[in-house]
């Protein structure tokens, strides 16, 4: 276990205490402390360890006796630890002012036996620097784990979709990252439905319009590897009804070999809203009809026929015929290709006589028409041009 992590383990019980019960546990170790501070200032006098005897019993008794109502009068018990500093420290100087003159008077005067005189003076001394000394290390120990379990509280509330291993690490990782905090789990096994796993509950999918309403979920992580593409594409049409933002692991064979993070966390891929598998490039046929061999890609400037352009580049053919009506969108690709067998071509495939003309001039093996109108509003202003 990590120093961060016992910190921690040992920090939240406190913090998940009442306040009253707070203010009675640093009462009771400022009293311990008001006694403590007797028998230290007793050996710093005397260089020998003090007994325990009537004088010294008084002696710690009195303190008691003046320090608490002082540290209550001066608001030692309203102030929240967590948040101490120099204010707190300043409210305990003043409250060990009063304390230590009445002390010091007090223990002058009644001579006990066995306590110097001059601990009255060496005393209220030791016991500022104890309870100073206790609020300071209460801030440091508690404030940190208490502003990162504010954070956690403001974080985004997110259901983790699968119970299973991946959905178990996944919820661990979550618990010592400030992204998202884990509202609970949803799972189709209907055996699991109110059980809890990782300190948190486990759902069914239809409990997700209730979650959402009154516990303030605003994401789905799929954790759900290893589930078919029909069931996913089940488990996304149902999320989509809701407003929700679904995000996902990767699939079970990029994570079988190690333990699953939350930089694993990823939004839907376009894959995952396909109806269908999705399916891979041959690249050897890919090859035989690129490498060495004159393409020609229509509508070359535009989304598609650009990303086209680059990745047939790449499997270097003899020539690259590019083809636009728009002289900008082609001067934009041919710029950004600047390669030697690239040759821009204007023009439009809708003129007959010019593709005729391109396609005989350059004997072309290999067309790829990316060509289209996208903007679909205006070519219905525009019927005939369209």
């Amino acid at each position: 276990m990590t120093l961060n992590k016992l910190q921690q383990h040992l920090a939240m019980p406190f913090l998940r205490m009442p306040r009253n019960a707070k203010r009675a546990f640093a009462l009771g170790v400022d009293v311990i402390l008001c006694a403590l501070a007797v028998w230290a200032a007793i050996f710093l006098r005397t260089g020998d360890l003090p007994s325990v005897s009537a004088g010294t019993a008084t002696a710690a008794a009195i303190s008691v006796g003046l320090a608490i109502p002082a540290f209550v009068g001066f608001g030692l018990y309203r102030a929240i630890f967590r948040y101490s500093g120099w204010p707190a420290v300043l409210a305990i100087g003043r409250a060990m002012t009063l304390y230590g003159l009445c002390y010091l008077t007090i223990i002058a005067f009644m001579q006990l036996p066995g306590v110097p005189r001059t601990v009255g003076v060496i005393q209220p001394l030791i016991l500022f620097f104890l309870v100073a000394g206790s609020r300071l290390a209460a801030r440091m120990w508690l404030g940190d784990v208490y502003q990162g379990e504010v954070r956690k509280k403001s974080l985004p509330k997110a259901l983790i979709y699968g119970a299973g291993s991946a959905g178990r690490q996944l919820a661990i990782a979550l618990q010592h990252s400030f992204e998202l905090r884990v509202a609970g789990f949803i799972d189709d096994d209907d055996r699991l439905r109110g059980q809890t796993l990782n300190n948190a509950p486990v759902f069914s999918l239809p409990d997700v319009p209730d979650l959402i309403a009154n516990k303030g979920v605003t994401h789905v992580l799929l954790a759900i590897p290893s589930a078919t593409r029909e069931r996913r594409n089940e488990i996304l049409a149902e999320l989509r009804k809701h407003p929700v933002a679904v995000r996902t692991l990767p699939t079970i064979a990029d994570i079988a070999n190690g333990r699953v993070s939350t930089g694993d966390i990823k939004d839907l891929d376009i894959d995952d809203l396909l109806g269908r598998d999705s399916v891979s490039p041959n690249h050897i046929l890919l090859a035989q009809k690129i490498t060495g061999k004159t393409v020609l890609v229509t509508g070359a400037g535009g989304s598609i026929g650009s990303e086209l352009c680059r990745q047939i580049l790449a499997k270097s053919p003899d020539k690259l015929l590019l083809v636009d009506v728009s002289e900008f969108a082609l001067y934009q690709i041919h710029q950004e290709l600047d390669d030697i067998s690239v040759v821009p071509l204007l023009g439009s495939v809708t003129d007959a006589d010019r593709m005729r003309e391109i396609m005989s001039t350059w004997r072309v093996d290999t067309l790829y028409p990316a060509a289209a109108y996208k903007h679909v509003p205006l070519v219905e202003h525009n019927p005939a041009a369209g």
